[in-house]
């Protein structure tokens, strides 16, 4: 059984007027159409659905029963037909992304309240993960987007360079090179540094400067920059962080100077599933991340 909109709704209209011309007129169709309309829909139901006499129309005991579910059918369309208006106009729906802790703990905060003031309907969700993770969530649709220093695959996703985002050198405020505008890696030669863990994305682009450099590990390697700040704090070595971590890291005792090496940095990528679309509410965000500003250098620099 095939029953179409417009056999349920000729149906319901006749049911409500009870007079086939009114019926016709209200589905702008003749009252010889509108008639094999519904003469249509009794034989696909297999019930005669209305009682016709010169004058009057009601419905049999079989017509009640098909208008509960021809009333709560149109009921829910329209509802499902609000919700998406709702949506596209940005009244109503879920923004979900992942991305580093560094992005999520100022800039993308602020990026997010101010669209939450703009779109009070919309609920946001974030989540903190490091890169492999968020290259999970956004294959799995656990999000509709991430923020990522590593690139997903071709195949799978689509990766978009956003910004540059810096390395600074983080010191106590007794190093002599705290009082530097900015230096350069070769500054640091023969220095030891304190790093993140192996497993996240700044380790991954620090590493090969360091080892260039002739900066020697430490051995020491922490997954929060809160504790990496604590260890620069007592004397453990230097570390080199991106500016976006910074707001972590904040103690008296620390400063920080940027390093103006080329290479100095991370790439930040705006990723997605290829082949999925985002909701109204998703596409308004990923298109406001991209169009910027963004901390950092601009793309490709």
């Amino acid at each position: 059984m095939n029953i179409s909109g417009r056999l349920i709704h000729a149906f319901v209209t006749l049911a409500e007027t009870g007079k086939f011309s009114v019926a016709a007129e209200r589905c702008s169709v003749s009252p010889s159409a509108f008639s094999q309309i519904i003469n249509r829909l009794e034989e696909q139901v297999g019930a005669r659905l209305f009682d016709r006499d010169t004058r009057n129309v009601s419905l049999t005991p079989a017509g009640q029963l098909f208008l509960v579910g021809a009333q709560r059918m149109q009921a829910e369309l329209q509802a499902s037909l609000a919700a998406i208006r709702n949506q596209s106009l940005l009244n109503q729906g879920r923004v979900a992304i992942a991305a580093p802790p560094s992005l999520s703990s100022d800039w993308l905060p602020r990026l997010l309240a101010q669209f939450r003031d703009e779109h009070p309907g919309i609920v946001l969700r974030l989540h903190d993960v490091i890169s492999e993770r968020s290259l999970d969530m956004i294959a799995a649709g656990d999000v509709d987007f991430g923020l990522n220093a590593v690139p997903g695959n071709d195949l799978e996703f689509e990766s978009i360079l956003l910004f540059n985002e810096p390395f600074y050198l983080l010191c106590r405020k007794d190093d002599p090179l705290a009082r530097r505008a900015k230096v350069a890696l070769k500054d640091l030669r023969a220095r030891v540094a304190v790093q993140t863990t192996r497993f996240g994305s700044v380790w991954h682009y620090t590493q090969p400067l360091l080892a260039a450099a002739g900066i020697h590990d430490s051995g020491l390697e922490v997954s929060q920059f809160g504790s990496l700040a604590g260890l620069v704090t007592a004397g453990f070595g230097i570390s080199v962080v991106p500016v976006l971590a910074l707001p972590l890291c904040g103690r008296p005792e620390l400063t920080a100077v940027r390093i103006v090496d080329a290479g100095a940095y991370r790439p930040i990528y705006r990723i997605r599933r290829r082949n999925r679309s985002l909701s109204a509410a998703a596409l308004q965000m990923w298109d406001r991340i991209g169009a910027g500003p963004w901390p950092g250098s601009p793309r490709g620099a």
